[in-house]
Parts: C-alpha cells; structure tokens; sequence
C-alpha cells in the first residue's frame, strides 16, 4: 500500500475533496438535528413546543448545531459515506484518540489559567492604583446553583471535544483546501469561533477570538486536537466556577471607570497568556506529540474506502 506524509491540517486530502462535500457535511448534520429534536418531541409532545415556537431561534439552533454532539454524529456519518476517510481523521495525524492526552491538556490548562487570573488583579490593581478583584463579587452559591454548576462540569468535556471537533479539526481541514496561508485559516476559525457563540457580547467574542488562537496553535503544533479539548473543557470549568461564586461586576475600592484599552488588556492576559504559557512549558519540555513530524499515512482511495469503519 502506498503510504505519503501528511501533516494534521491538511488530512483532508485523505478523502474526497469536492467542493460540495462540506455543505452536503453540514446538511446531514442538520438533519439529524431536526430528526433528534422530532424524537424528542414524539416523547414528550407537541403542545409546548409550537407553543413556544420561535423561528429564528430554531435556524440558530441548527446553524450551531455543528459544534455538538449531533455535529459529531454527523461527522462520523460524512466520513463514513461522504468524505470516505477515517472519522479519527478528524482528530489527530496518527487516527488515534488519547484521553490521557486530553487530561494533561486540563491539568496544564489550570495552573496557567491561574497564573493568567492573578496577572489580571495585578493589572487591574497596578492601573487603578486600588486592590481590585476583576472576577466580581465573592458570594455564597445555594444547593440549586451548585447542582446546576456540577450538573455542567459533568458535560463541558462532551461540549469541548465537539466543539474542536468542528473548528479546529473538520472547519480548520476544510478551510485549508482553500485557502494556502495557515495564519488565514487560523483567523477564519477564530472569527467563525466568536460568531458561534451568539449568547455573549462583543467583550467575551474577544477573548473567545483570542483564546481560539491559542486553541489552533495547540491543534496544529502537536498535530492533534487532545491537548486542545483539555485546554477547552478546564476553560469552561474554570468559567463555570467563576460564575458559581462570583457575581456582578468588578470588586473594586475605586470609582475609576473601566476603558476599552482595559478590556483589550484584560481580555489579552485572561485569554491569550495561559495559551502562551501552555505552548512554552510543552516547548520547553518536550511535551509535543513525539511523532508529530508527519508519520505516514495509507493514501486512502475514496471509492474504496466507502464501507469501511472509521
């Protein structure tokens, strides 16, 4: 069998590559979106549903349905029958999944993401010239909010793992057929990453812009997307923690009004400077995936790949 070198951004190559293959991806995603939600609704009926109808919000739904696990599924259903190349083709340059992977991801993320926190009151402090906690009110969550916060720990990892699924590994590989430049990539995905996440204002949009970067330079340095997802989910957890026991807006002894210099600043730092710190550490470690140079793979056919498992 004939074998070739591939680096992680460009396995697209391993199966077809038409220009129609993402859109029909995207459609077969929304279809199993609209079918698990009539399955849904065969269950637990149709009343509330039309009641609150809202078309906008369910054409949202499906143009983010990408980055769930209905986009994973339907991924795993395009590689199999459409793209005819290894669903793990998605995920990382040897086709394997590594958990302990994504776990060192979270354990490195923390005490970075700690030390992003900490240079963020400094900075707030130092600019002020007051002692200023930039996270918010500390205050006492009740039963409900801690089952509620522990009820999304629990599911941020599955949440994580789709959504880089979907940026960082098939819109990054698509993205790449097109477009030569890996920085031009890099900047499409992190838009299309802030746009994603409709829910929050321009302030968050910027540091998801940013930490998207980070996202991207973990994914395409170590080749695949384990160290990325356990970056990710710690982000959300820490986000998680942070709105379980911090409220409103900044903890400050000063009435000194917050700038946009201070929001680029802040959202630099908190955003930007874990991911840099990660890629140093593992730099200076040697912690990158120790084949990321490449391996060879099987130059999959696409006819021939049809029926295989991925």
């Amino acid at each position: 069998m004939k074998t070739k070198s591939y680096s992680f951004i460009d396995l697209a190559k391993l199966g077809r590559t038409e220009w129609w293959i993402p859109v029909l991806t995207l459609l077969v995603i929304a279809l199993i979106s609209i079918l698990s939600t009539l399955t849904v609704l065969a269950f637990t009926g149709w009343s509330v549903y039309f009641t609150h109808f809202n078309a906008a919000a369910q054409m949202k739904g499906l143009l983010t349905s990408g980055g769930t696990l209905v986009g994973a599924l339907g991924f795993w259903v395009s590689c199999k029958y459409f793209m005819r190349r290894p669903f793990r083709s998605l995920i990382s340059v040897d086709l394997t999944f590594s958990v302990r992977r994504c776990l060192s991801g979270a354990a490195l993320f923390l005490p970075v993401n700690l030390i992003a926190l900490t240079a963020m009151t400094l900075y707030a402090s130092a600019r002020y010239g007051a002692w200023m906690i930039p996270f918010g009110h500390l205050r006492l969550p009740t039963s409900g909010q801690i089952f509620a916060a522990a009820a999304a720990i629990i599911a941020i990892p599955f949440f994580a793992f789709s959504e880089e699924l979907f940026f960082r590994g098939w819109l990054t590989q698509t993205l790449r057929q097109y477009v030569r430049f890996r920085l031009v990539v890099v900047t499409i995905v992190a838009l299309a990453f802030a746009v994603y996440h409709t829910q929050y204002d321009f302030h968050m949009k910027a540091m998801l812009f940013m930490s998207s970067f980070g996202l991207s330079a973990l994914s395409l340095r170590d080749q695949r997307l384990e160290l990325a997802v356990g970056a990710h989910a710690m982000l959300n957890i820490c986000v998680s923690l942070e709105m379980l026991f911090f409220s409103g807006g900044w903890h400050t002894q000063t009435s000194a009004p917050v700038t946009t210099f201070d929001w680029f600043a802040l959202a630099a730092i908190k955003s930007g400077l874990p991911f840099a710190l990660m890629y140093w550490v593992l730099t200076k470690t040697n912690g990158w995936f120790a084949q990321n140079l490449q391996p060879k793979l099987p130059t999959f056919n696409p006819r021939e790949y049809q029926g295989r498992a991925p």
